[in-house]
C-alpha cells in the first residue's frame, strides 16, 4: 500500500474503532507527515481539549501499537497502557520501536501487543516542519503552520511549556496533554478492563516525566499510575539548597533545575501549586508512585548550563544526590504508594533499558493482573545507603566489596573523591599502565605524603591536605579498573580513589577578600582584546599574594593578579577587558594558597580607592557647568562605600548603584574627574535618567534599560518623576495619637511625600504595586526608605519568609527586622533578605533598603518653585485613605488619593506652577482651621517633572471641602529587540542551525545572566577563537570553523539575557559573530621536526590508541609537556607514533592508530583536542579520552 494512501487510511480506522467504543471525541484532525512508519504499531491524531476553549480541533500526533493480529487494538481487552516520552532528538518512532521490541520480549504469554497499549507521542517542534506537520513559507510569522497540530518551541514541552503552533491558540501546556492522555486511558466507558497505566521517559523524556510527576496532577484515577524515570541528565530539584556549591551559578535554581524563574521555560501549568512552595511541591511528588532506572554505566553529561552540575558532575552522581536528599520509599508494595529503584548494567541506552528484566517489570509486569503484585528492586549489591526502597529479602544485605587493605605510609581506603581544577591533590606521581594501589601509594609515601590518589585508571597524584573543592561522591564513580591490576579499582574520569594514613583533610576555601591594604575588590576579569588588561608596571614570582601586589602597585588606580604568580598595574582598563565570572579566577596565589590570584589570561582586580580623582565645585547654571580642581578628595559620592545611598543634585535625586550598568540609551560621554560631577551632569540634561562612571569617562542615558552586573562602573539613575518643589500634604489630630503609617516618594528633584495620621485604632492602608510604583522609593512606618525595583529579585541573602496580603506590608517588616535590606514579594509570600546579591530579572517585586542620603559638594543654579504646606488644627480626626486605581489602558497609570473632609465654608487660596512639558501631576490640597474659626485656608499646588523654568500664578477661591489627589502615571512602550552595534573588528553572519552533540561551535564559553553577542565575541577573541555565538539567550560558544548550515534570521528570537534589546540565537540556534581581526593564537601544532599530524583519535584506558606510556621527566616532567617535548620523549623511544593527552599524558607506539578511531570535527580542536598544553597554552595537548596522534615521517610511514 502506498506510504500516502496508508497516512490516510490510519485515522479512519481509529475513527471507526472510536465510533465503535463511543470515544469520538478523542479523534482529532488528519494531519499530513512523513514521520517513518513501525512494525505493529500506527500514526494516531489524537484529540486535544484547548483549555482556553478558542479551538476545538487541537491534534496531537501519536505512534499507537495494534494487536498481534496486526488490527487495531480492542480498548476492551486492554488491560495496561504504557507512554514513552521521546527525547531530545525528536524521535518518538524509535521509542515505540523500542518499547514493542521489549514487549516481545515478556515470557508471560498473557502479556502482549492485544493486552498492553503502547503510545508514543509525538511533541513536534520548529525542528519538524514539513516532515511532522504541514508548514508553508512566506506566510505571516507564525502562519506557516497551516494546520491543527501541536507544535511547541524547542524543547519547550519537557518542561510543560505551551504550544506555539496553531497560532489561534497558544495555551495548551505538554503536560495538559499527558493529564488527558492519562485521563482517556483511566476512563472505564473505553477500556473497563484496565489494570495499571505507565508514563515513562528516557534522557530528556525522563526529564519530562520526573518533573511531570511534581507539578501534575495528584493521583486520584481508577487506575494506578507508575512514572518510569531512567537516565535523565538531570532532576527538578524539590528544595533552594544543592549538593555541591552554586557560587558562580545564579541559575542554579531557574526552572527546570528549580522553581524560581520561568523566564527560559515559560509555563501555565500547575502555577498554583509551584506558587504554593516547594514542601506542597514534594508532597505532591512524595504522592506518585516513581521507578527509577539507573544505567550503571551511563556516567555522562550532557548539561548545556551550570545548573545540573550543582546538584552533581554527571548523570550517575546527579541520581544518587537526588535520591539521598528525596529519598523514595514503598510504603504500600501492593497499592500505587511503591517506589523502587532498578540498577541495571548498561549505558545510556533506551533500548536496553526497557528490554532489562527491571525495565520489563516496570513497564509490563508489576501489577499487570491487578492483584498488587511487583518484582522487588533489581541489582544488587546496592551502591549506596537508602537507594533500596523495596528491598529483595534474600539479597538485600548484600552489599559492595570495601577494601580494608592497609598500605604503604599506613593509607588505608577513604572513598572515591572528585577532581578539578584546582587539582584535589597537587602532584602527578606517574601516568602508567601498570598502576595498581600498592604501586601508587608506596610512591606517595616515599615522597613523604599521607594522601594517594589513584585516578583514571593510570595515574597517581600525592599530597598532604585535598585541595578545597574536593569532595567525597557516590562509589560508584570510581569504576575504572587499574591495569596493572585489574581486580583492583583507580578512580575514574576526574574520580580519585584515595587512600590516606588517617581522615584526609581538605584545605580552606580561598577567596577574594572585599578588602586588600584599603583597596576594594571589583572582580574577575578577562585579558584585553590586545595587549594587557592593565599596562603599567608589572612584576611576578613565586612570593606572589594579593597584598604584595598592592604594595607593589601603590598609587595605580587599578591592580590585578594573574596566573598565580603575576601582578599587574593601571589606571584604566584596557579595551576587550571586561569582567566575568568570579569562578574564572581559580588559581591560589603563589604564595598564599587562601587567596585566588586570576587565571590564564584571567585578573583578579582590585581599585585602589585612595586613587581619587579631585573633585570639583559647579559654582552655578543650568548646564555646561565647568569643573574645578579642589585638589583630592573623597568626601563626595564613592563606591563601594556610597552604594545604595541616595545623592542630590540640585533639584535632583540619585540612587547610586555601584557596579551595575544600564544598557542602551546612550545620549552623551565627557571627561569627568569626579563621580558628583558625573551626576551632577546627568542633573542638568533634561533627557537623563542614568549615569555610568568608568575611570574619568562618564555616560549619560535617556533610559534605563536591563541592568547588568559591571564591577567597574560607578552608576546613579534619577529616581523617576522629579519635581521642581518638594510638597508635604499633611493631616493631623489635635489629640497626637495617630501615627504616620508610610510615604510614597514619587518625585527625585525634591520628595513628593504623602502622610496621613490616624488613630491607632483604624490605621490607613497603603496599597504598592508593580509595575507602577518602579523605581519609586517607599518611606516605611519607621523612617527607612526603600527604592522599588518592580521584577528584580537580588540574588542569596535569604534571611526568612512570611505570608502578607500586601507589598507595603513586606516593607514594613523588612524596615523592622534587623539586617533586612532587601525584600522579594512574590504572591503572598515575603522574603526577606540580609545582602545585595547581583540583580536578576524575576517577576517578584523587590524593594531595596536606601540606606542615607548624601548632599552634593557642588551647587547649581535650576528653576524652583514656591510651596505650601499648613497643618490642621481640628478637633476632629479626619480619615484619610490612600489606595491605587489602574486604568485598563496601555499606559498604566496610577492615581493615590488622599482625602479629608470637613464642614463650614472656607477661603482657600491657590497657587500653582506649569511648565513646557507634563509627565506627572501632583495636585494636593489641605483645610485648616481652629476651634475660634469657620473659615479655613486652603492651598494647592500643580507640580510637574521638568527642568526648564517655571511660571507661577495665584487665584483666590472660596471650598467647603478639601481633597489631596496625587496622580503617577507613567507610559511604556514595548519595541522589538534591536541590534546593537558590535566592538570594532566583529561582524555578524546571521542565524545558523546547532545541533547537540554536533555542535556548530564546538567550544562552551559556559552561560551568564548578563550574556550579549557583544560579550561573547569579545570572550571568545579573548580565548582564541574566530567565531562567537550566542544560544538560548544565555550561552555562549566558540570556534574557529565558520558553522555550516544557515538557518532563517527569524529563527533566532530569544532575547539575550543581558540585554533584552538584542537577539541571543534560540533553541538549537546560534546567533554567529566573526572576529575579522582573528589571528590564531591556540593550535593543534601541523608539524615538529620530522613529526606531523595525523589527527584527533577517540582513546580509552580499555583500549588505547597508542599502547604506551611515555615519561617526560626528562622534560620537566607533566607540568612542562609541550608537543615538542612529547615528540622528542617519543624519539628517544624510538617509537613510530606518538600523541598527547588530557594537557599533558604523552603516550607513543609502533602502530598506527585505526581509522575507525578517528574522532569527527571539522578539525582537531573541533574533535575533541582542544585541551591546552600545561607546558604551553597555545598549544594543544588532546582532551579528556582524546589523542593528538602525530607520526614521525623520519622513521615511519
Amino acid at each position: 500500500m502506498p506510504a500516502p494512501l496508508r497516512l490516510i487510511m490510519l485515522p479512519l480506522l481509529l475513527f471507526s474503532l472510536f465510533q465503535a467504543t463511543g470515544a469520538q471525541q478523542y479523534v482529532g484532525d488528519t494531519i499530513p507527515n512523513s514521520l517513518p512508519t513501525v512494525p505493529g504499531s500506527e500514526i494516531t491524531f489524537f484529540k486535544v481539549k484547548d483549555p482556553a476553549g478558542k479551538n476545538n480541533n487541537l491534534t496531537l500526533i501519536n505512534y499507537y501499537s495494534r494487536q498481534l493480529n496486526g488490527q487495531c487494538i480492542v480498548e476492551s481487552q486492554i488491560q495496561r497502557a504504557v507512554v514513552i516520552i521521546h527525547g531530545l532528538n525528536q524521535d518518538p518512532a524509535t521509542y515505540e520501536s523500542n518499547m514493542l521490541s521489549a514487549l516481545s520480549q515478556i515470557s508471560d504469554r498473557n502479556v502482549n501487543r492485544s493486552s498492553v497499549a503502547v503510545m508514543a507521542p509525538f511533541f513536534a517542534n520548529g525542528d519538524d516542519k514539513t516532515v511532522g506537520y504541514p508548514w508553508t513559507n512566506g506566510l505571516s510569522p507564525g502562519r506557516g503552520s497551516t494546520s491543527n497540530c501541536l507544535v511547541w518551541k524547542a524543547s519547550q514541552w519537557s518542561a510543560g511549556g505551551n504550544n506555539q503552533y496553531p497560532y489561534t491558540s497558544t495555551n495548551t501546556s505538554s503536560y495538559t496533554v499527558l493529564d488527558q492522555i492519562i485521563q482517556y486511558f483511566d476512563n472505564a466507558a473505553f477500556f473497563p478492563n484496565m489494570k495499571q497505566i505507565v508514563i515513562a521517559g528516557h534522557s530528556l523524556g525522563a526529564q519530562t516525566v520526573q518533573r511531570y510527576a511534581a507539578i501534575g496532577q495528584p493521583g486520584n484515577t481508577r487506575s494506578p499510575v507508575t512514572y518510569w524515570i531512567a537516565n535523565p541528565n538531570s532532576y527538578v530539584w524539590l528544595s533552594t539548597s544543592r549538593p555541591l556549591s552554586t557560587a558562580g551559578c545564579p541559575i542554579y535554581d531557574n526552572y527546570r533545575e528549580g522553581f524560581t524563574n520561568f523566564t527560559q521555560y515559560p509555563m501555565t501549568y500547575g502555577v498554583s501549586l509551584v506558587n504554593s512552595g516547594r514542601a506542597n511541591i514534594l508532597a505532591n511528588f512524595n504522592s506518585k508512585a516513581i521507578a527509577y532506572g539507573r544505567g550503571t554505566q551511563d556516567l555522562g553529561d550532557d548539561a548545556s548550563t551550570c545548573a545540573p552540575g550543582t546538584a552533581g558532575a554527571n548523570r550517575n552522581e546527579r541520581f544518587f544526590n537526588f535520591i539521598a536528599a528525596f529519598p523514595p520509599s514503598c510504603s504500600d508494595p501492593a497499592g500505587r504508594n511503591c517506589d523502587t529503584i532498578d540498577f541495571v548494567n548498561v549505558g545510556h541506552d533506551a533500548g536496553q533499558m526497557m528490554a532489562s528484566p527491571a525495565g520489563q517489570a516496570r513497564l509490563f509486569t508489576d501489577n499487570f493482573y491487578g492483584n498488587g503484585s511487583r518484582s522487588y528492586d533489581f541489582g544488587y549489591p546496592r551502591q549506596t545507603t537508602g537507594d533500596d526502597p523495596y528491598p529483595n529479602p534474600a539479597l538485600k544485605d548484600t552489599a559492595s566489596s570495601i577494601n580494608n587493605a592497609t598500605y604503604a605510609g599506613n593509607m588505608t581506603y577513604w572513598g572515591c573523591w572528585s577532581d578539578q581544577n584546582p587539582r584535589s591533590l597537587p602532584n602527578l606521581s606517574y601516568n602508567t599502565n601498570t598502576n595498581t594501589i600498592e604501586g601508587c601509594t608506596s610512591a606517595c609515601a616515599q615522597g613523604g605524603n599521607t594522601i594517594a590518589g589513584l585516578e583514571f585508571g593510570t595515574q597517581c597524584f600525592c599530597g598532604s591536605a585535598l585541595g578545597y573543592k574536593a569532595t567525597e561522591v557516590v562509589e560508584s564513580s570510581c569504576a575504572t579498573a587499574c591495569p596493572g591490576n585489574s581486580s583492583e579499582v583507580c578512580g575514574g574520569l576526574n574520580r580519585l580513589s584515595l587512600f590516606s594514613n588517617g581522615r584526609p583533610v581538605v584545605q580552606p576555601q580561598p577567596g577574594a577578600p572585599e578588602t586588600v591594604n584599603g583597596d576594594f575588590y571589583v572582580g574577575c576579569y578577562t585579558e584585553a582584546s590586545s595587549g594587557r588588561a592593565l599596562s603599567g608596571k608589572s612584576t611576578s614570582g613565586s612570593f606572589m599574594s594579593l597584598e604584595y601586589c598592592a604594595s607593589f602597585c601603590g598609587d595605580f588606580k587599578y591592580l590585578g593578579t594573574e596566573y598565580a604568580n603575576e601582578c599587574y598595574c593601571g589606571n584604566s582598563l584596557a579595551v576587550g577587558a571586561s569582567i566575568t565570572d568570579d569562578n574564572e579566577c581559580s588559581m591560589t596565589c603563589a604564595n598564599n594558597p587562601t587567596e585566588f590570584c586570576g587565571a590564564g589570561n584571567r585578573l583578579t582586580v582590585y581599585q585602589n580607592t585612595t586613587c581619587v580623582p579631585p573633585t570639583t565645585t559647579n559654582t552655578g547654571g543650568t548646564s555646561g557647568s565647568t569643573p574645578t580642581s579642589g585638589g583630592s578628595s573623597a568626601s563626595g559620592p564613592f563606591c563601594p562605600a556610597s552604594n545604595n545611598t541616595v545623592v542630590a543634585s540640585g533639584s535632583k535625586n540619585f540612587t547610586v548603584e555601584c557596579g551595575i550598568d544600564h544598557f542602551g540609551g546612550d545620549l552623551t560621554s565627557l571627561s569627568v574627574n569626579s563621580f558628583q560631577t558625573c551626576i551632577d551632569a546627568c542633573a542638568q540634561n533634561s533627557q537623563c535618567v542614568d549615569v555610568s562612571l568608568s575611570g574619568s569617562a562618564c555616560y549619560l542615558k535617556s533610559s534605563l534599560g536591563s541592568g547588568g552586573a559591571n564591577a567597574a562602573i560607578w552608576g546613579a539613575k534619577l529616581m523617576i518623576l522629579a519635581a521642581t518643589s518638594t510638597f508635604t500634604s499633611t493631616t493631623s489630630t489635635s489629640t497626637g495619637t495617630g501615627r504616620t503609617l508610610a510615604t510614597l516618594h514619587t518625585t527625585t528633584g525634591g520628595t513628593a511625600t504623602m502622610s496621613t495620621n490616624t488613630s491607632p485604632s483604624t490605621p490607613t492602608p497603603i496599597q504598592v504595586k508593580c509595575p507602577d510604583a518602579n523605581s519609586t522609593t517607599y518611606t516605611a512606618a519607621n523612617g527607612e526608605n526603600f527604592l522599588i525595583e518592580c521584577g528584580i529579585d537580588h540574588a542569596g541573602g535569604d534571611m526568612s519568609s512570611k505570608g502578607f496580603n500586601s507589598f507595603a506590608d513586606c516593607i514594613d517588616l523588612c524596615a523592622t527586622t534587623a539586617g533586612c535590606v532587601d525584600v522579594s514579594f512574590l504572591g503572598a509570600t515575603c522574603y526577606l533578605k540580609s545582602t545585595l546579591g547581583a540583580p536578576v530579572k524575576n517577576v517578584v517585586w523587590g524593594a531595596k533598603l536606601v540606606l542615607s542620603t548624601s548632599t552634593s559638594t557642588s551647587t547649581s543654579t535650576t528653576s524652583s518653585t514656591s510651596s505650601t504646606s499648613s497643618t490642621s488644627t481640628a478637633a476632629t480626626s479626619p480619615t484619610a485613605t490612600l489606595t491605587p486605581t489602574i486604568p485598563s489602558t496601555t499606559s498604566s497609570s496610577t492615581t493615590y488619593t488622599s482625602s479629608t473632609s470637613t464642614s463650614g465654608t472656607s477661603t482657600s487660596t491657590s497657587t500653582s506652577s506649569t511648565s513646557t512639558s507634563t509627565s506627572s501631576t501632583l495636585t494636593s490640597s489641605t483645610s485648616s482651621a481652629t476651634s475660634t474659626s469657620t473659615s479655613s485656608t486652603s492651598t494647592s499646588s500643580t507640580f510637574t517633572s521638568t527642568t526648564s523654568t517655571a511660571t507661577s500664578t495665584s487665584t483666590s477661591s472660596t471650598s467647603t471641602s478639601t481633597s489631596s489627589t496625587s496622580t503617577i502615571s507613567t507610559s511604556t512602550t514595548t519595541t522589538p529587540p534591536t541590534s546593537t552595534a558590535l566592538p570594532s573588528g566583529f561582524t555578524p553572519l546571521g542565524c545558523f542551525i546547532d545541533n547537540n552533540p554536533s555542535r556548530a561551535l564546538s567550544n562552551s564559553n559556559g552561560t551568564s545572566s548578563k550574556q550579549t553577542p557583544q560579550q561573547c565575541a569579545l570572550a571568545c577573541r579573548a580565548k582564541g577563537y574566530a567565531y562567537s555565538g550566542t544560544e538560548y539567550a544565555s550561552e555562549c560558544w566558540c570556534g574557529n570553523s565558520e558553522p555550516t548550515t544557515q538557518a532563517p534570521a527569524t529563527a533566532c528570537s530569544m532575547k539575550c539575557s543581558g540585554d533584552p534589546t538584542q537577539l541571543c540565537g534560540a533553541g538549537n540556534r546560534l546567533s554567529v559573530v566573526l572576529d575579522t581581526t582573528f589571528k590564531q593564537t591556540f593550535f593543534a601544532e601541523p608539524s615538529y621536526k620530522t613529526w606531523n599530524l595525523m589527527g584527533c583519535y577517540v582513546d580509552s584506558t580499555s583500549a588505547r590508541v597508542l599502547e604506551s606510556g611515555v615519561s617526560l621527566a626528562a622534560f620537566g616532567g607533566g607540568s612542562n609537556a609541550t608537543i615538542g617535548n612529547c615528540m622528542d620523549a617519543c624519539a628517544a623511544k624510538g617509537y613510530s607514533y606518538c600523541g598527547e593527552e588530557y594537557y599533558s599524558e604523552c603516550y607513543g607506539g609502533g602502530t598506527a592508530p585505526g581509522v575507525g578511531s578517528l574522532a569527527s570535527g571539522v578539525d582537531a580542536l573541533a574533535a575533541g583536542c582542544g585541551f591546552p598544553c600545561k607546558g604551553n597554552s597555545s598549544q594543544a595537548c588532546g582532551g579528556s579520552n582524546r589523542i593528538l596522534v602525530y607520526v614521525n615521517n623520519g622513521t615511519g610511514v
